[in-house]
């Protein structure tokens, strides 16, 4: 039996402590009375207020990369490598602002 009340918080992280997994609320459909569940591992699931119940769970911390389950997102270049094409406003810094 767990100690976390229903329904469950979206976006917030949760602890089975019979598997010692970590897991992402990241929705609830009131019609169903369902909480959609994301795991670190990027396993996606449902969970009904009886199960919950009877889960052992608690609050847990986001882990250290929470972006785990998640694609790869491509983020914009910074003219950090050599063939970055560089800006010719942001090349040179002003000498001054006077």
């Amino acid at each position: 039996m767990n100690t976390v009340e229903w329904p469950p918080r979206i976006g917030a992280w949760y602890l089975r402590w019979d598997r010692g997994e970590v897991f992402q609320v990241t929705g609830f459909d009131e019609k169903t009375g369902k909480a959609s569940t994301v795991s670190y591992d990027g396993v996606c699931g449902e969970l009904d207020e009886a199960t919950w119940d009877c889960l052992s769970l608690g609050l847990a911390d986001p882990a250290e990369d929470w972006t785990g389950p998640l694609e790869t997102v491509d983020v914009v270049s910074l003219g950090t490598a050599q063939n970055d094409p560089i800006s010719e406003d942001v090349a040179e810094p002003k000498a001054s602002l006077d």
